[in-house]
């Protein structure tokens, strides 16, 4: 039998103002902040995401690796990238990012009150 994806996954980044990495680059654990540097680092990712904004602070040794994100209608997330993976994150956000893009499709549709007629 076939699988069928009736809802795709959203990107990582879709619906997202603001991030904020706090990481050690030589520290322990830093995998999950390294990986999304590299993808915030990338410049296919603002031609995708335009109005993305991040900022990155480096940390001294003993201070604990976080992401700070906070998505179109200003909700704020905080992860502790120590003990989270990308998929943990993304998992997290899911919801959220889904509440946005219904809102956006909402919005954009023809038969919405939004629209104004000419």
């Amino acid at each position: 039998m076939t699988k069928y994806q009736l809802f795709k996954k959203l990107p990582l980044f879709a619906y997202v103002n603001k991030i904020h990495v706090r990481y050690n680059p030589g520290g322990p654990n830093t995998e999950t902040c390294r990986k999304l540097m590299l993808m915030l680092l990338d410049p296919k990712t603002f031609t995708k995401h335009p109005y993305l904004t991040f900022t990155y602070e480096l940390l001294s040794f003993n201070e604990r690796p976080e992401v700070f994100l906070t998505l179109v209608p200003q909700v704020p997330f905080r992860f502790h990238a120590d003990t989270c993976t990308l998929d943990d994150i993304h998992r997290a956000i899911d919801a959220d990012q889904y509440k946005a893009h219904c809102d956006y499709l909402k919005r954009r549709s023809i038969e919405s009150k939004y629209v104004q007629e000419e």
